[in-house]
């Protein structure tokens, strides 16, 4: 396996993901490994999908499982109790957690114009905030690319106040925020629940269509935006 540091400081990390592969079709290009978090997907699910479906253009190359202790430092029993305070509020859709890496390699007939060769993406069944904590947050290590598209917060199971939680814990790293962020209309505006106000700290880049009429954006951290006590990271 890549060595997790060097993992984890060059990935997008997409929290709330559920099986959506919509930010690595849009990233895939700038961006090579990826990890996605979600509580609610449950293994055999996960598995169907990666060995069935996938992604497009793509094969399944390898898979391996990880020790949440070489990941988070720790087993899942503690990072369940360490992280009570948030992993307490979720809903009962809650799986048995499992930490596992996967390769996927570009399949003969695609090129270059339509991905990378290979990218890497790791899935821990967990609570989002909780694996930002354990995996970066500990090792002061930032991701490259947040992703922040419809965290499920009401209907989707999430709390409330989960965008709260998570700019909290970005704004804790020593690591500063992370140099790019991927989102949606609904987390960039001020009138939804899903709003981050971190957003306001970068700079659009880049816009796509969105199936509901809305937007997805790619957008690059603004320094000089920053309050003198952030621009250190």
């Amino acid at each position: 396996m890549t060595d997790v540091n060097l993992f984890l400081g060059t990935c997008v990390f997409y929290p709330c993901s559920e099986l959506h592969g919509t930010p690595i079709k849009f990233l895939g290009k700038r961006f090579r490994r990826f990890l996605c978090v979600d509580y609610s997907v449950e293994r055999e699910r996960f598995d169907e999908a990666v060995h069935g479906a996938g992604f497009k253009g793509y094969r399944l190359h390898a898979t391996k499982e990880l020790d949440p202790q070489n990941v988070f430092g720790m087993s899942w029993e503690d990072f369940e109790r360490r992280n009570f305070e948030t992993i307490s509020r979720l809903t009962d859709d809650r799986h048995d957690p499992y930490l596992t890496l996967c390769r996927f390699e570009r399949k003969s007939g695609f090129d270059s114009k339509h991905g990378p060769h290979s990218f890497e993406l790791m899935f821990a069944c967990a609570e989002a905030v909780a694996t930002f904590k354990a995996a970066f947050l500990q090792r002061n290590i930032t991701p490259k690319c947040l992703v922040h598209v419809r965290p499920g917060i009401g209907f989707g199971g999430n709390f409330s106040d989960y965008p709260k939680k998570l700019r909290s814990a970005l704004l804790e790293n020593q690591a500063g925020l992370p140099p790019f962020m991927f989102y949606d209309r609904m987390g960039s505006s001020s009138d939804c629940g899903d709003y981050l106000d971190l957003i306001e700290r970068y700079v659009p880049i880049m816009r796509w269509g969105y199936r509901d009429g809305g937007f997805l954006e790619l957008a690059k951290l603004n320094v000089n935006a920053l309050p003198d006590a952030l621009r250190e990271g």
